[in-house]
């Protein structure tokens, strides 16, 4: 499978989630209003928060080194496996603890936080099983996961709200189940032709590379996350419904640099290409800018209608996330490039400056600003993390900065001509 036939599975597997997220969240915003949203956002946050950040590194490490074509021992796998799970358990005590706070008081709230945390350990689980499909070039089996997982979510959602058992709690348990509920996917037996290796991957290599991407994948998760797992005791359940709905939108600005930075990390990890590397990153900036600005001009008559005017001040909380997608897009990919040449510790360093920048923007901004606060917040924190990739990359004389930055015309007409070839079919 080509370069551009993977970006453009991956772009749909991507697509999915976010497409099923702006389809859901008018149904709880008409159901449960600013307020009930927002607390459905509170209880999920730590779910969806851990997933990222306890992972250990497993999933990007199984990547990089099934796509060298390197062979695991069952017993690493195994290992592997009982390390993601053993996490997740203890990241469900952890969010259990924190319950109470994280609901700023509110005791059914705090519940309910507390049950979603224990679902934290199967989707550990279906993370490492989707990181061993990227490392082997499965793309439709990511593409599957992500549509079974984010069908049944409307389904469920619809239903509830059709037979009027939509609530805060029914809701959120929907959104913790449906989080792994795609895994199914990766169970179904297939063919995978051996590979000649002089010896399988140890536990301990395995982790050591795991243990060095994991400081990034903690970063970029608390890049994206921390924000609405605070905002409620900062600003409110109102501020956090108004940030919530702008993060649905903003997802679907992320699917083009996600798709591209998977897939570059899968082909750098194989064998590295800087010049096709700087390529991916300008090519993503264009693609990421053109969904941006789509979704921007749709979003200005599309949130009130289907949202309701109480929620028409998320577009320009969007058109901040946006900005900050959009500048940070270089940077991103220039990530994977870290990870892919043996470096994710510099990436790790990179998102882990970011997020300190986030935390202190949010605890400055969200209070006095509330939704765009946190977007200002977010917005300084993806331009910290993509400014420190493309000078590590620098350093070591990969590339030069502009080579990431400034676009060509000889860009556009490799992107164009990648469209008609995945629009034809061609391979």
């Amino acid at each position: 499978m080509n370069t551009s036939r993977s970006v453009a599975i991956t772009s749909l597997a991507n697509l999915v989630p976010p497409l099923v997220g702006l389809a859901v969240a008018p149904i709880l915003a008409s159901s449960l209003g600013a307020a009930g949203r927002g607390e459905v956002a509170a209880a999920s946050a730590p779910l969806l928060l851990v997933i990222g950040v306890f992972t250990l590194g497993l999933p990007e490490a199984f990547t990089y080194y099934y796509a060298k074509h390197l062979a695991l021992s069952n017993r690493t796998f195994l290992y592997a496996v009982c390390s993601v799970f053993g996490a997740g358990l203890a990241s469900a005590v952890l969010i259990s603890l924190f319950a109470g706070w994280l609901a700023a008081g509110d005791a059914d709230l705090a519940r309910l936080i507390a049950t979603l945390g224990w679902l934290t350990p199967f989707a550990l689980l279906v993370a490492l099983l989707r990181g061993r499909a990227m490392g082997r070039g499965n793309w439709g089996l990511v593409f599957w996961e992500r549509l079974i997982g984010s069908a049944s979510r409307l389904a469920l959602i619809a239903a509830l709200a059709a037979t009027g058992h939509l609530s805060v709690w029914s809701a959120s348990i929907t959104i913790g189940i449906t989080s792994f509920a795609g895994g199914v996917a990766y169970l179904i037996p297939r063919r995978i032709a051996a590979a000649a290796v002089p010896a399988p991957v140890g536990y301990a290599e395995l982790s050591s590379f795991g243990l060095r991407v994991w400081g990034g994948s903690v970063g970029g998760i608390l890049l994206s996350r921390v924000d609405q797992l605070i905002m409620l005791p900062l600003a409110g359940a109102y501020e956090l419904g108004i940030y919530a709905v702008a993060v649905s939108i903003v997802d679907v600005v992320l699917v083009f640099n996600a798709a591209v930075g998977n897939v570059v990390f899968s082909l750098e990890s194989r064998e590295s290409n800087d010049a096709r590397l700087t390529r991916a990153a300008r090519i993503s900036t264009i693609g990421t800018l053109l969904i941006a600005g789509a979704c921007a001009i749709v979003a200005i008559w599309l949130v009130p209608l289907l949202f309701g005017a109480d929620f028409a001040q998320s577009v320009p909380v969007f058109a901040i996330l946006a900005l900050g997608v959009v500048l940070g897009n270089p940077g991103s990919v220039a990530g994977a490039g870290l990870n892919s040449r043996g470096h994710p510790g510099l990436r790790s360093v990179s998102l882990l400056a970011a997020t300190a920048v986030n935390i202190a923007a949010l605890f400055v901004l969200a209070p006095v600003l509330g939704a765009q606060g946190a977007a200002l917040a977010t917005l300084a924190g993806n331009c910290v993390a993509g400014f420190l990739n493309i000078l590590w990359l620098r350093h070591f004389r990969v590339a030069r900065a502009r080579d990431f930055i400034l676009i060509r015309r000889s860009d556009a007409r490799a992107a164009w001509s990648a469209c008609i070839k995945v629009a034809r079919g061609e391979r």
